[in-house]
C-alpha cells in the first residue's frame, strides 16, 4: 500500500468549497444520467476526517483516496470505485456498497454496522478489527484467501 500513499498526498487535498462543487456536479450528473454535471473522480485524493454524511457518491471514482477517520454515515456509494482506498477508521454506518470495488482497501478498525455491502468486491481488503460487521454481511460480499476478515 506504500504506492497507494505516495499518490494520496497532502498535495491531493481539496478545499471544502472545491469538495462541494465535486459533489453538486456528481449529483446534477446522476439526476441527468451523465447529461448534465461531472461524474465525480477523487482518485488518490487527500480526504482523512472528510465529514460526507449522507453524500451521494454512487458510481464515483475514489480509487487510492485517503478517507482515514472519513464520516460517512448514510453515503451512497453503489458501484463506487474505492480500490485500494484507505478507510481506516472510517464511520460507513448505515452506508450503501453494494457492487462496489474496494479490492486491496484498508477498512481497518472501521464501522460498518448495518452497511450495505451485497455483490461488495472485497478481494485483497483489510478488514482486521472492523466493527459491526455480520457475518450474514460477509457472506453477501466477494471475498478471497487475500481479504483479512474481523476476528
Amino acid at each position: 500500500m506504500n504506492d497507494i500513499d505516495s499518490k494520496t498526498s497532502v498535495e491531493n487535498t481539496l478545499s471544502t468549497s472545491k469538495l462541494k462543487t465535486i459533489l453538486s456536479n456528481h449529483k446534477t450528473w446522476l439526476e441527468t444520467s451523465g447529461r448534465d454535471g461531472e461524474s465525480a473522480n477523487l482518485k488518490n485524493c487527500f480526504l482523512k476526517g472528510a465529514v460526507l454524511i449522507g453524500a451521494d457518491l454512487s458510481d464515483a471514482n475514489l480509487e487510492g483516496a485517503n478517507l482515514y477517520g472519513a464520516y460517512l454515515k448514510n453515503a451512497n456509494l453503489e458501484n463506487s470505485n474505492l480500490r485500494g482506498a484507505n478507510l481506516r477508521g472510517a464511520n460507513l454506518r448505515w452506508v450503501n456498497l453494494k457492487n462496489a470495488d474496494l479490492k486491496n482497501a484498508n477498512l481497518v478498525r472501521a464501522d460498518l454496522m448495518q452497511a450495505e455491502i451485497e455483490n461488495a468486491h472485497l478481494e485483497g481488503a483489510n478488514l482486521k478489527m472492523a466493527e459491526g460487521l455480520t457475518s450474514e454481511q460477509i457472506a453477501e460480499a466477494h471475498t478471497d484467501e487475500k481479504t483479512i476478515l474481523p476476528a
